[in-house]
C-alpha cells in the first residue's frame, strides 16, 4: 500500500478532530449499497479477535511502544477498547481496512503498515495523479512543479502558485486534520506527505477520470479551476536509486532509494564513488525524499565514502519470540540483563573501504522525507565529518518484521528494532538534526531557487581553487 493511499485511509479513519478543534465536522454521505465482494466472509466475533491478536503481537514485539507513550500518550488498551466496537461492525472490506489501518495509524509509524491482497473479485484500481507536485513553505502549500502538457498546465496553475482549497475543502482544514492523523512520527513527516501524495488518489480501474477543482491563489487573487488527473506516469520517469551530477567542481550524488538487492547496489554505486575521489573538489549527498529500504545498501554507500571505522550511533533489538524468529541474526543476540526484553547495545558500525578519507568538503542534504535507513546513513556520514543542511529528518526507525493476521490472512509490518544517534537518543518521533537548518521559502520556489543546495553548494567549495557555483 503506496505512502499515499495509507495517509488517506488514516484521515478516514480519525475522522473528524475531536470536540472542541476549531475544525467543522462535515457531515456524513449517506451509505452506498454494499457488492457481494466487498463483504468480509468472517464473523463479527472472529474480527475482534483478529484485532486482539494485532494488539498482543505490537505489545510484544513493537521496539517503539515505550516513546509513543511518551510522546504520545499511546495506550494499547484504550485504543483496543475503542476500536472493537467498530471492527465487529465492520463487515466490509471498506469499512474493515479502515478500521485496521486507523487502528496501526494512532501508533505513530509509518512503518506500522497493514497491508492486504486483494482478491480477484472485488473491483480493481490504480492510482492517477494530478499533473502538479507541491512544497510546503512556512505552512503555505506552494506549487513547485507543473507538468508539460498537463490538465495542470492547461488550467493555468503555474510554480509559486498557493493552493487554497481542494475539491472544496480548504487545505489550512487539512492540515489542521493532520494533527490528528497518526500515520507518522512526527508532524512534520505528515505534513511533507501530504504536500507529496495529496495530488495522488486510488480509482476503480474501469471508472471515468472525475477533474478535481483546484483554489489557487496569486497575487492576492483566489481563482477556481478544473483539473483532470493524469494516467500516464510522471514526466520522465522514476529517478534512479542512484544518480551523479556536477555543480561546478562540486560532485552530487543523489541518493533516491536504499532498496534492491545490495549487490546489485554497490555494483551500481561502485563507479560513481570512483568518479567522486578522481576528483576531489567536494561533495553533495542528497537524501531528500529518501523514504529508506535496506540498512546494508546505507552501510555499503558510506563504506565507500569513509575510510576506518565509523560508528553513526546504535540499535536493540525487542526480543520477542516473533523477532528472533524472523532475523537469523537476532536468533543468538545476549539479553541485556539491565533492559529485560531488550537485546545489548549493538554499535552501528561501518568498515570504511575508501584508500583515505575524503579530501574536501562533504555536505549531506536531509529533510523529513530522509527516513528509517536513509537515517541511518545520514548518522554514518556525519560522524565520518559531513554537513548535515536542510531539515531534521522524519524519525523513522525500523527493521520491520511481518506477521500475518489469522482470518483476513492480511499482513502487518512491526519494527523491532530500535535505533539511537551518537548521544543515545531515540531516532524514532526525533530524527536527524541538521547542522544548518535551511528551508524554501514561496519566494524561492517561485523563483525556483534550492536554498539548501545553495548552502551546501558553499559549504562543500569552501577551500576549493576551482571555481565554484
Amino acid at each position: 500500500m503506496s505512502r499515499s493511499i495509507c495517509l488517506a485511509l488514516a484521515v478516514a479513519a480519525c475522522g473528524a478532530p475531536a470536540a472542541g478543534s476549531p475544525v467543522a465536522a462535515r457531515p456524513t454521505p449517506p451509505a452506498a449499497p454494499v457488492a457481494a465482494a466487498d463483504r468480509v466472509p468472517f464473523s463479527s466475533d472472529a474480527r475482534a479477535a483478529e484485532l486482539a491478536f494485532l494488539r498482543d503481537a505490537i505489545r510484544d514485539t513493537y521496539a517503539h511502544l515505550e516513546v509513543k507513550q511518551q510522546q504520545w500518550g499511546v495506550d494499547l488498551d484504550a485504543l483496543f477498547a475503542r476500536a472493537e466496537p467498530r471492527i465487529r461492525a465492520a463487515d466490509t472490506w471498506t469499512r474493515y481496512e479502515a478500521v485496521m489501518v486507523g487502528f496501526v495509524s494512532a501508533l505513530h509509524d509509518a512503518h506500522v503498515a497493514w497491508r492486504r491482497k486483494r482478491a480477484a473479485t472485488e473491483p480493481r484500481r490504480r492510482i492517477v495523479r494530478l499533473g502538479l507536485d507541491t512544497r510546503l513553505a512556512a505552512g503555505a502549500l506552494i506549487v513547485s512543479a507543473v507538468w508539460p502538457g498537463s490538465s495542470a498546465e492547461a488550467a493555468g496553475l503555474a510554480v509559486g502558485d498557493r493552493i487554497v482549497a481542494i475539491d472544496g475543502d480548504p487545505v489550512d482544514r487539512r492540515m489542521a486534520i493532520l494533527a490528528e492523523v497518526r500515520s507518522a512520527s512526527r508532524a512534520e513527516a505528515a505534513v511533507y506527505d501530504f504536500a507529496e501524495q495529496w495530488p495522488a488518489s486510488r480509482v476503480a480501474v474501469d471508472a471515468p477520470l472525475r477533474a478535481r477543482r483546484i483554489a489557487r491563489e496569486r497575487g492576492g487573487a483566489v481563482t477556481t479551476g478544473s483539473v483532470v488527473p493524469e494516467v500516464g506516469g510522471r514526466p520522465g520517469g522514476t529517478p534512479p536509486a542512484l544518480a551523479l551530477d556536477h555543480a561546478g567542481p562540486v560532485a552530487v550524488l543523489a541518493v533516491h532509494d536504499l532498496g534492491g538487492p545490495t549487490r546489485a547496489f554497490t555494483d551500481a554505486l561502485a563507479p560513481l564513488t570512483a568518479q567522486i575521489f578522481a576528483a576531489g573538489h567536494g561533495l553533495i549527498v542528497d537524501l531528500r525524499g529518501n523514504d529508506g529500504g535496506f540498512e546494508d545498501n546505507a552501510r555499503a554507500l558510506a563504506a565507500q565514502l569513509v575510510a576506518g571505522d565509523v560508528t553513526g550511533g546504535s540499535t536493540r533489538v525487542r526480543l520477542s519470540q516473533r523477532a528472533r524468529e524472523a532475523h537469523r541474526a537476532w536468533k543468538a543476540l545476549p539479553e541485556d540483563p539491565e533492559h529485560p526484553g531488550w537485546s545489548v547495545a549493538q554499535p552501528l558500525t561501518v568498515h570504511g573501504a575508501a584508500a583515505q578519507r575524503y579530501p574536501a568538503n562533504l555536505a549531506v542534504l536531509i529533510d523529513a522525507g530522509c527516513r528509517s535507513s536513509c537515517e541511518t546513513l545520514a548518522l554514518l556520514l556525519h560522524e565520518a565529518g559531513g554537513r548535515l543542511i536542510g531539515e531534521r529528518t522524519g524519525g523513522a526507525s525500523g527493521a520491520p518484521i511481518t506477521i500475518e493476521l489469522p482470518s483476513s490472512k492480511a499482513t502487518v509490518t512491526i519494527p523491532a528494532r530500535a535505533m539511537y544517534d551518537p548521544q543515545g537518543a531515540p531516532i524514532e518521533g526525533r530524527g536527524v538534526a541538521p547542522d544548518d537548518e535551511v528551508a524554501d521559502d514561496r519566494a524561492a520556489i517561485t523563483a525556483r531557487r534550492d536554498r539548501a543546495r545553495e548552502a551546501a553548494e558553499a559549504w562543500a567549495c569552501q577551500g576549493q581553487p576551482a571555481p565554484c557555483p
